[in-house]
């Protein structure tokens, strides 16, 4: 069976369509945590869509969802990071991803970094701060609208400490099963 998307000029009615479906509600805590993880992902794949779309709509080609990711943490955060500052942020385990794609940003000019000491410190450059306007444009005109929609029914202001603590507590339990496993 194919499932019909929405069309994407019409994000508000997207939105009205995904936050009217009610699954069957689960039995377990077993089937409400698949449930949970269903929705992560889900959301996930969605995010990385909208990114991916973003980026190819872009005068920069080539930005992977974690170039994009690096690059909008430097603009936001308006300070200088190290990679190591911005993989933390990101609850990043693999370094090298983060050193490529801090490598690929500063060759296409994007980021610069200073040495200071050992450490190397990352800030946008006046391109990296464009394109990441430009993305902000194009969240108020397109996402906006359909999260204007769903703050209707929910409470957005709580969804970010919820998801922050949700991934504190996955990330515990990855480290105890790590730790239980002798990995």
């Amino acid at each position: 069976m194919r499932i019909k998307r929405p069309r994407p000029s019409a994000p508000v009615e997207a939105a009205k369509t995904a936050t009217t479906r009610v699954p069957a509600e689960p039995a377990t805590e077993g089937e409400r945590l698949s449930e949970i993880e269903l929705a992560l992902t889900v959301l996930w794949n969605s995010v990385h869509r909208w990114l991916s779309q973003r980026s190819q709509s872009s005068s920069v080609d080539g930005l992977a969802d974690l170039d994009v990711f690096l690059l909008h943490l430097l603009v936001y955060r308006n300070r200088q990071l190290r990679a190591i500052d911005l993989a933390f942020a990101l609850s990043i385990d693999d370094m090298h991803l983060v050193s490529y794609s801090l490598k690929k940003l500063a060759r296409l000019k994007m980021i610069s970094g200073t040495k200071i000491g050992k450490e190397v410190f990352y800030v946008p450059t006046e391109t990296g701060k464009i394109h990441y306007f430009d993305f902000l444009k194009d969240r108020k005109k397109y996402l906006e609208p359909a999260m204007g929609s769903i703050a209707q029914d929910y409470d957005l202001e709580s969804l970010s400490p919820l998801l922050r603590a949700l991934s504190g507590v996955y990330e515990q339990a990855a480290r105890t099963a790590a730790s239980a496993r002798g990995i």
